[in-house]
């Protein structure tokens, strides 16, 4: 739903995808290929976001790789542990998606620089 919308929408603005249907999944397709950008869910079956973030955080391929966490959890405690874990942005659902693209657009400029 979300997932499938938001890959859609990613998709359609030239980037190539891929999903997860959950964070275990997420770190086979980590060891797979590294990403440009990481977009986790800080509530995912089987591994949440903040278990995911951490591993990709120690995981040498994608130590740098800039994550973007997407949730529904607003509250200061939910927001430091995504600092915590290394997090570097957090958006918060419903999110609009020129704000979301605008995000990955401005990673992808300073991953280049």
């Amino acid at each position: 739903s979300v997932r499938r919308s938001m890959q859609q929408l990613l998709s359609d603005s030239g980037y190539d995808v891929r999903t997860a249907r959950d964070g275990l999944e997420a770190v086979e397709l980590l060891r797979e290929r590294v990403p440009d950008i990481l977009l986790v869910d800080l509530e995912m079956p089987r591994m949440n976001g903040l278990e995911l973030t951490s591993f990709a955080r120690n995981f040498d391929a994608t130590r740098n790789t800039p994550v973007i966490m997407i949730t529904s959890r607003t509250t200061e405690r939910h927001k430091e542990l995504a600092s915590t874990v290394g997090v570097d942005h957090v958006l918060t659902k419903p999110y609009q998606d020129d704000e979301l693209l605008d995000l990955i657009q401005h990673y992808m400029s300073a991953k280049s620089v």
